[in-house]
Formats: structure tokens, sequence, C-alpha cells
């Protein structure tokens, strides 16, 4: 089965966003995901993105779309959109098809 992924970006605009990062790391390990890569000075070279970027993966697509759902996680973005703008999060399959 193919790994699913999340491909965030978004623009810090609060420093109290660190309070999101903290609660978020221990919430994406419980339900099975983890921080793959993540860079706070991305370069967004087409369309547009934050100057935060993160790849978040999980054990499918399935497990990525449902850990988005999540009531919890729900809550959590309330942090997120509190202390950021410009986010997107996009949730693809890690299946390489043509």
């Amino acid at each position: 089965m193919a790994k699913g992924f999340w491909i965030v970006t978004t623009n810090i605009t609060n420093p109290a966003f660190k309070d999101y990062v903290e609660a978020f790391q221990p919430w994406v390990e419980s339900v099975g995901g983890s921080v793959i890569a993540k860079d706070m000075d991305a370069k967004t070279v087409e369309g547009q993105g934050g100057k935060l970027a993160v790849i978040i993966e999980f054990p499918s697509k399935e497990a990525a779309i449902d850990a988005y759902n999540r009531s919890d996680y729900k809550e959590l973005s309330k942090l997120r959109w509190a202390n950021s703008s410009d986010t997107n999060i996009t949730i693809m399959d890690g299946s390489i098809t043509h």
C-alpha cells in the first residue's frame, strides 16, 4: 500500500505558532504520521505558497485524510489559523502512477 502525504505551506504571522507546532508533533505521531521534511525558508517558484513548507507522511492516503478530518485536529488547527496565513494543505497518494 502506498503512503499518504500532507504537503503543507503557510506563512507564520505570530510567534505563538510555536504552540501549534508543540501540540502538533505528539498529535501527528499519535495518529501514525511523521514529519519527514520541513523548511522554514521555502522558495515557491510557481504558484502561491508560504515560507514554511512541511511534508508529513502517513501509512496511506486514507489515513492522511482521516487524520485531517479528526475532530481533535480540527480543534488543534485553530492554533494554526490564529497564527499563520495563506495556508495550503494538499493530501496526496505516495504511489507513482502514470
